[in-house]
């Protein structure tokens, strides 16, 4: 496609990174290229260039975007529990918003510097305010307290990707894999196993979950604040 068509012309770097996002959002962040985002917007591939320098650029403003469409809390929180419980929620949302998100915000050991992934973090920090803790114990909450969210956002992450594949499985007329082919649930054979899964997982409540297990998640630090004598 020639260099001075109407979608060169007309092309922005937010326009981009909109595009890049719905892509993103659709098909993953496997499928996004600086070609197929050139397609969604109608130009030619070298015209982006002149506005984004490559797919990692993309994918850091992608990632600033998103965080951004779900805005940070404009108020203090009541305490420390509602202000991780705001954070805990605000995440989740992202999450089931942009699913292609969670590997650029995951926690590690190697910080992967975001302005809008700093404010985030900062702002959950603030939740201690008050607290008097030192900072190595803000931190280990802190962890605990994100590790428990991603974990359950790296099953809800999955959960839509197997979607998405057995829709284009449809789509195409083959068959998606699936548990009723597995062993691991014939009835009989793992009773504990299945009783366990009837009970809590049929049918499948993963927002429930999240929910359930993030109050225990805080009542555990409540009880480690107890413990140690700080007032909550």
């Amino acid at each position: 496609m020639p260099e001075n068509d109407d979608g060169a012309r007309h092309l922005t770097v937010e326009r981009i990174v909109r595009a890049g996002i719905v892509v993103a959002d659709a098909e993953g962040l496997d499928a996004l290229s600086m070609r197929r985002v050139a397609t969604e917007l109608g130009t030619g591939t070298m015209s982006l260039y002149r506005h984004v320098a490559s797919k990692d650029d993309l994918v850091t403003l992608m990632v600033e975007a998103a965080m951004a469409d779900v805005p940070l809390p404009d108020s203090p929180p009541r305490n420390w529990r509602h202000g991780l419980e705001r954070a805990a929620y605000r995440d989740w949302e992202l999450y089931h918003r942009h699913p292609w998100i969670l590997p650029r915000v995951m926690v590690t050991t190697r910080a992967y510097f975001s302005p809008a992934l700093a404010a985030d973090s900062e702002s959950a920090f603030s939740s201690f305010d008050g607290l008097d803790l030192e900072p190595a114990d803000a931190f280990r909450y802190m962890f605990m307290f994100a590790s428990y969210v991603q974990g359950v956002a790296l099953i809800l992450v999955s959960d839509a990707e197997a979607e998405r594949q057995s829709k284009i499985a449809a789509k195409q007329g083959t068959k998606a894999s699936g548990h009723a082919q597995d062993p691991l649930y014939e009835p009989g054979a793992y009773p504990r196993l299945a009783r366990a899964m009837r009970a809590g997982a049929d049918p499948w409540d993963l927002d429930a979950l999240f929910a359930s297990g993030l109050a225990g998640v805080l009542d555990g630090i409540a009880a480690d604040l107890t413990r140690r004598g700080i007032d909550a």
